[in-house]
């Protein structure tokens, strides 16, 4: 049974994704859902994670065949214009806003700081960094008009605390998202709005089995390898899966969490203690 409470999501489209994840899981709590992604040609975002309009509207159908109201809307969310307009279009749809989830991610270019192309740094940054700070300024407003406070989550990483060498533009954009959530949490707290990050360390995902094969190439490893390596550093030894994500993310938008504000809450499998 469907709740009043509406959601935000960005970075949904992909069905195996960490967004999509966390849409149905908000689905299965009887939250409505605005499933958002960019859903530009992989040629255009490399390893972006982007998901094709058909896809995003798959996982707009899977919301509403859990029972909750869903919107599929295309979102550039480095442009103030197209997450205004998702705004706009969330209140059309739903009149509210309860839950923000900045999911929209990218890790374009990775590699050594001397060779890296400035291009590479500053789309990573535009999408990882700036893309949340849009998010947030502009569904601020829809959420603090309804007067009921609200649930902002971030997505950063484990690589805001522990970088590893070769994603200095990827780490440095998630480090921007942890220090952004922990400002605009005083920011809002008075408006009974809270703001948290999550920190993944290594999730089963599309972009992760890409990033473990560039390991492999770069390390010239056979692939087995690199993954068992990846393995040995996670104390519960394995992956994380997306519902993982999933379940922590629902648990910072419910009403329980009510008192959790400017964490920076890991979920790595204890890859951190290593």
């Amino acid at each position: 049974m469907t709740n009043d409470k509406v959601a935000i999501v960005t970075g949904a489209g992909r069905k195996n994704g960490i967004g999509a994840a966390i849409a149905r899981q908000l689905a299965r709590e009887g939250v409505n859902v605005v499933a958002a992604d960019i859903c530009a040609p992989t040629s255009d975002l490399p390893n972006a994670g982007s998901a094709a309009w058909e896809e995003l509207k798959a996982v707009a159908a899977e919301i509403e065949a859990l029972g909750a109201r869903s919107l599929a809307v295309k979102v550039d969310v480095t442009d103030a214009a197209s997450v205004e307009a998702m705004a706009a279009q969330t209140k059309e749809r739903f009149g509210r806003l309860d839950i923000l989830v900045n999911n929209a991610g990218a890790a374009i270019g990775p590699g050594p700081v001397l060779l890296m192309a400035e291009e590479a740094w500053r789309r990573t940054l535009e999408i990882n960094a700036t893309g949340t700070f849009l998010c947030c300024k502009h569904a601020l407003p829809l959420m603090i008009e309804g007067g009921n406070g609200g649930r902002i989550v971030n997505m950063a990483s484990i690589a805001a605390e522990k970088p590893k060498p070769f994603v200095s533009a990827y780490a440095a954009s998630k480090a921007a998202v942890v220090a952004l959530t922990r400002s605009l949490a005083q920011e809002v707290a008075e408006r009974d709005i809270t703001v948290n990050a999550v920190l993944p360390g290594d999730v089963d995902t599309a972009m992760k089995q890409w990033g473990l094969q560039l390991e492999s190439l770069v390390k010239q490893q056979p692939y087995e390898e690199v993954l068992a390596s990846a393995l040995a550093r996670i104390p519960l030894g394995r992956l994380a899966s997306p519902e993982d994500i999933a379940q922590l993310v629902a648990f910072l938008t419910s009403e329980g969490a009510g008192f959790i504000t400017g964490q920076a809450c890991n979920i790595t499998g204890g890859r951190e203690l290593s």
